[in-house]
């Protein structure tokens, strides 16, 4: 037993040699809202990070491929994520966690809140070309369906392995499948 606690140590210890800060999310573009979650999309170039009051939503952050940043960029490193939509206006109260689908080209974001709801959020494209302000802002993204059930704040969203169901827990001491 005492051989496994050693390889157990060391492949610990690699990988927190390999782990170091590369990049930091703008926090001016935080509204000051604490950050709570954040989700990798499936393709790896989307993060989404959900937010408290006083600004309860969710962001959508898209990597900035060397080729798409500008002369006028001044810290590359700091310039690797932009602010690619910010999706409110559904949930009420605090959105506590977010989960990509871990399947389909589309992307697809399941968000918790502590309104008691889950939200589907989809990407159909065409954010920055609309001419309402909260289309724009949203980035081509609109809620599809949202979920209750729970008696009051939900925790936790996960997605299962390949996308068909969510799990969801809440104050209520329950866990949902959907």
């Amino acid at each position: 037993m005492e051989q496994m606690d050693e390889s157990t140590d060391a492949a610990a210890a690699a990988v927190r040699n390999r782990l170091s800060c590369v990049s930091v999310l703008d926090p001016k573009k935080m509204g000051g809202a604490p950050a709570w979650q954040c989700s990798w999309s499936k393709d790896g170039r989307l993060i989404a990070s959900c937010h408290g009051a006083p600004d309860s939503c969710i962001r959508i952050w898209r990597h900035q491929q060397n080729e798409e940043m500008t002369d006028e960029t001044e810290d590359a490193s700091s310039q690797k994520w932009v602010l690619a939509a910010t999706l409110s206006d559904v949930h009420t109260r605090t959105i506590r966690s977010v989960a990509f689908s871990p399947c389909g080209k589309t992307p697809v974001l399941a968000s918790a809140s502590f309104d008691g709801t889950v939200c589907i959020w989809e990407y159909f494209g065409g954010g920055p070309a609309a001419q309402d302000p909260a289309q724009k802002a949203a980035g081509g993204w609109e809620c599809t369906a949202q979920l209750e059930g729970h008696e009051n704040e939900v925790k936790c969203v996960t997605w299962n392995g390949t996308g068909t169901l969510l799990a969801t827990c809440g104050r209520d001491k329950s866990v949902w499948i959907w």
